[in-house]
Formats: C-alpha cells, structure tokens, sequence
C-alpha cells in the first residue's frame, strides 16, 4: 500500500462530494469555454454553439462516436465495473506561491482553496507543484495513491503576463508545460489586457497564438474572484467527464502518472542543457526571438563555440557582426549585430 503525503486543504460535504454543490451552474460564456478545454469523445460533452462569447449548452455525444486515440485522455487505473466516483476522490490542488491579492500567499491561497471547496463543494489543497499554477488528482479511497489527471492551468494576471513576454519568460513556462506530460493544457488569463501598463498588442497576441499554434486552451477571467469560480466550474467538468468516460475506454488508453511520478518528470525537465540555458540567455538580447536563438544554437551550443567563432574573425568587425546573419536566413541583420555586441564587443548599444 502506497502512503502519500497529506496537505493542507478543504474536504468537502460528503454527501455531495461527487457532483459538487447543487445549483451551481456556470454562466454561458465560461461554459462555451470550459467545453472546448475538454476533449470531444464518447460520453463527453459537445458545444453546439459556436464562440466563446455566446450561449451553450452541453449535450452527451451518440454513443456510436468512435473514439479516436488523440482524443483519449488518461485514466487512473480501474477494476472491471468500478464506478469512478466509488474508487477516487478528485482534489484540486493549487500552487502554494498564487498571488491572490495578499501579503502571504500562502494564507491568501488557502483562503482561495476553502472558498472554492464551500462554493462548489469539492476538494481543494495547497502545495508546492513543480509546474503550473492548477492540477487535479484522482486519490484512491483505500490505497490514497493519488493519479494526477490530464489538466493544468497555468495562471496569468495581464500585468504578469507583459512582463513575462518582455523578459520571454512566458516561452519557457509554455514549453515546461507542453514537455509535463499532461495533455489538456489551460492558460488561463486574469485581468483586462486593455488595463495593463505593457503593451496591449503583445498580450492579446500571445494570446492568440497561445490558443491558435501551441495547443493551449485560453481561458479569460475578469479578477480573482472570477478565477476562483472558473477553478470551482473546471473541477466540476472534470468529475463529470472521469465520471462519465471511466468505465468506457479501452483497457489500452494511458494511465494517469502518479503524482511521485508526474513531480519526477518535472524535476527532470528543470535540468536544462547547456545549449537550453545559451537559447535563453540569447532570447534576452533585442531582435532575438526563439526560433532565432535556436538558429544561432544549432551553429554555435555553447558560448564559448560562439566567440571562438568571432575571435577568427578578430580585426574585421563588419565580418563579426555578419557572421550570423550569413550562417542562416532567420537570422537578420539586427540580430546577428546585436549578439556579437553582447557576446565580443561592449554590449552597448544594443539596437531594438
């Protein structure tokens, strides 16, 4: 038997534990886009609407849908006719360093964690997660092993997200969250972009291509208490669609990661390369974006490769400054310029 470690957290009434508390519906608009962060398979649910600004309605698919194996989501193990809810507990559980508003984000939290669990009637704990801000576990009842289920959230106040596109941040917690292993990844946007003191263009683009080009569900909420509620909505649609959808799928469909497991996984992502940590210290300098501080990586992995590179070409500066440039066409002037600033020259006046 599997001990794991409890924390922390909010334990819901046990007699509507299962389905959350009654008459808490979500509002239209947050179900349209709930709906589209779950996934469309037998026994889930479809919008029938289109947009996420308009009204919907969630309705049970034919049960002659054929499942399709990128639609699947993993399953914590079951016995033949267990029901889910008979052999699991679902707990959301949220990262104890949310910035709620308060002082101490531990305290503000766990005060997060207990307004969720008395509003919607589900389980909620506090502690550390070694990626994204939101995950939800499946405890087993009798074991207590605890399976960590398809979703995450990462969260973003607008404020944090400008900042984070600034210093290209937001790039590398996206790539940890696509590499964790999970599937259903939520990005999940609090604050009016238009408010912000960074620039309003370049949120709603990451946005954007957040959703469009990396496989992100976004979802917008106007403040914390917004944000507290889509938690509650999205814990509640993940019961019914594990609830739904456990004894159905085939015995071949992925197991859920333990949460010894899923944490392993992530600390192993922490450990950058060399190469990794030069792409970012590249992604800092102006006119230098991800695919081309990839570029220059493939040429040159370390710093060191770099100036070596530059030192052959020591006295001819016009060469230095277009040695990049020449090495690949996603490398313009600018960049390939500014690199060899930072990296040979002074690392002054580096062009925007």
């Amino acid at each position: 038997m599997e001990e794991t470690k409890r924390t922390k957290g909010c334990v819901p009434n046990k007699k509507t534990a299962a389905s959350g508390s009654p008459g808490k519906e979500a509002p239209a608009n947050l179900n349209c886009q709930i709906a589209q962060s779950l996934p469309r398979c037998q026994g889930t649910f479809e919008l029938q609407s289109a947009g996420k600004t308009g009204s919907a309605e969630f309705n049970m698919l034919d049960k002659n849908y054929v499942l399709t194996d990128h639609s699947i989501l993993a399953m914590p193990p079951h016995q033949s006719n267990e029901e889910f809810l008979e052999a699991y507990e679902v707990v959301l559980i949220l990262d104890d360093r949310e910035n709620f508003g308060s002082r101490s984000r531990k305290v503000a939290s766990r005060k997060v964690a207990d307004n969720i669990c008395s509003q919607f009637n589900v389980s909620v704990q506090v502690k550390r997660l070694p990626v994204g801000d939101g995950i939800w576990i499946a405890r087993h009842r009798k074991l207590l092993t605890e399976y960590v289920l398809d979703f995450i959230v990462e969260r973003k106040n607008v404020a944090d997200l400008g900042s984070s596109i600034r210093d290209n941040r937001y790039k590398d917690q996206k790539s940890r969250l696509q590499n964790c292993g999970l599937r259903k990844l939520i990005y999940l946007v609090e604050g009016d972009p238009n408010t912000s003191n960074g620039s309003v263009a370049s949120i709603k683009t990451a946005c954007f291509t957040t959703e469009l080009f990396e496989g992100f569900d976004v979802l917008r909420t106007s403040g914390y208490t917004d944000t507290q509620r889509t938690y509650g909505y999205l814990t509640q649609s993940i019961i019914d669609y594990y609830s739904t959808n456990f004894c159905g799928v085939a015995k071949s469909a992925r197991i859920c990661p333990t949460y010894d497991e899923f944490e392993g996984n992530c600390r192993s992502l922490q450990k950058k390369t060399v190469s990794q940590t030069f792409a970012l210290q590249l992604m800092q300098v102006p006119q230098v974006t991800e695919k081309v501080a990839l570029a220059v990586v493939e040429f040159y992995p370390t710093i060191l490769s770099l100036a070596r590179a530059y030192s052959m070409l020591e006295g001819d500066i016009c060469s230095q400054e277009e040695m990049l440039k020449n090495k690949s066409k996603v490398i313009n002037a600018g960049a390939s310029r500014n690199i060899f600033k930072l990296v040979w020259g002074d690392g002054c006046n580096l062009q925007t």
